[in-house]
């Protein structure tokens, strides 16, 4: 169930913390959302009360992503989260990623492969990946990101820490912004839904 349905995200007790939230209602996506790739992000108000579908084009390793233009305003030692609901609607031959970054060689994420969800961490290029333990399918789920000033980043599907969570090596000190990604790897097209994305940093 959407988090606009419930009236309230899921990422609780905001106090002392900056909030950030795109419930992509309406015709159009936000000025903050950049996108990139060769395909189209629409969005969709009859579907769970808006959502943005990021499509990517019918031609083997056509992507397309949205982020915020690089305006990296998240700083990963002020405990900075994120969560969204997403779907992926063609789970076979793609790649999905589900990130906060600073760039692709920075970057804390979910990042999808051999039909699972991993988790991973790069600093400058040296990462460290491991199994969630979640397999992919079409189904909606709530991902959600938690880096700690501790040098320790938790990840969460539905609510609960995945398998090899929390990643304490190779956590980039960047200041990060949301990026959503989807790559097709054969002639065909491959789609993520996303209902919100909430971030939240403390001050």
């Amino acid at each position: 169930m959407s988090v606009k349905v419930h009236e309230a995200f899921s990422i609780d007790s905001f106090q002392d913390r900056l909030l950030w939230w795109d419930d992509f209602l309406g015709d159009q996506l936000k000025d903050e959302w950049r996108e990139t790739g060769t395909g189209s992000a629409a969005v969709i108000d009859l579907q769970t009360g808006g959502i943005v579908r990021i499509t990517t084009g019918a031609i083997t390793f056509n992507s397309y992503l949205i982020d915020w233009g690089d305006i990296r305003s998240l700083l990963i030692t002020k405990k900075v989260a994120m969560e969204a609901r997403v779907r992926i609607l063609n789970t076979a031959n793609m790649n999905a990623q589900i990130s906060l970054q600073f760039n692709g060689a920075n970057r804390v994420e979910f990042t999808e492969s051999l039909g699972s969800w991993n988790i991973h961490c790069e600093d400058n290029n040296i990462d460290s990946l491991f199994a969630s333990g979640i397999a992919l399918d079409t189904n909606w789920h709530i991902f959600r990101i938690e880096c700690f000033p501790t040098d320790e980043v938790h990840f969460f599907i539905d609510g609960v820490e995945t398998a090899n969570s929390p990643i304490t090596t190779n956590i980039p000190p960047d200041y990060l912004q949301p990026f959503f990604f989807i790559e097709t790897v054969e002639n065909v097209a491959k789609s993520m839904d996303i209902d919100y994305v909430v971030v939240r940093q403390e001050v």
